[in-house]
């Protein structure tokens, strides 16, 4: 008798009680379209760059007038006065010093000729007889010795008058012989301080130091 399809028989199927075939998935978009990198910042919103703030100046805080800075200003004012009257002492201490180490090294006979000749014209300046008598030996220690006061007065005050007491301009030369020296300078007088003449010195080294020995002419 014939099998017809749908009939149970006594044989086994072989497909029965085995997995049905599912058909094959359809194909995913991500098959069909090429692979693209995704960006590192994919999804992450950009930052924006921070402003930083300028620096502002903040201006110094007005001050009235004869406020601080006049304060200040008065407050510098006595030390630079200090200051400069303390380096004003120094340097005058300093010219005291350095005259007086000058005079005390100096002690050579030329400078004591000079010296004993600035004396002279200084005492004739100012009409002193005693330190003429001191200062002068030979004849013009006699003329200055015997000399009235009174006379000696009235031609020093005419000589005044006159302006015609020589006054020394410069030392210019001093030789020294043993115990003499001859002196050349240059003098004028205040009738006439343009004309400038030369004089010669003629001194003599005594038991009290150099002396003018000139003889005595005009007022001398």
């Amino acid at each position: 008798m014939p099998i017809h399809r749908g009939q149970q028989t006594g044989q086994t199927n072989p497909t029965a009680g085995t997995a049905r075939r599912l058909p094959p998935p359809a194909p995913s978009p991500a098959d069909t379209q090429p692979t693209m990198s995704v960006p590192a910042t994919a999804g992450r919103r950009p930052v924006p760059p921070r402003t930083v703030a300028q620096p502002q100046r903040i201006p110094a805080p007005a001050q009235p007038a004869g406020g601080a800075a006049a304060e200040v200003s008065s407050r510098k004012r006595p030390t630079r006065l200090v200051m400069g009257a303390a380096i004003g002492l120094v340097v005058a201490l300093a010219a005291v010093v350095l005259a007086f180490v000058a005079f005390r090294d100096d002690n050579s006979p030329p400078a004591q000729v000079r010296a004993a000749i600035t004396t002279y014209t200084d005492a004739l300046a100012a009409g002193d007889l005693a330190v003429l008598q001191q200062t002068t030996c030979g004849s013009l220690h006699q003329f200055y010795r015997d000399i009235p006061i009174e006379q000696f007065d009235g031609v020093h005050q005419l000589s005044v008058e006159r302006q015609d007491i020589p006054v020394i301009d410069s030392i210019d030369a001093i030789r020294i012989t043993e115990d003499t020296a001859i002196t050349q300078a240059t003098v004028y007088t205040e009738a006439d301080p343009a004309n400038r003449s030369a004089r010669t010195f003629d001194l003599q080294r005594t038991d009290d130091g150099w002396k003018v020995c000139d003889p005595p002419s005009g007022t001398q």
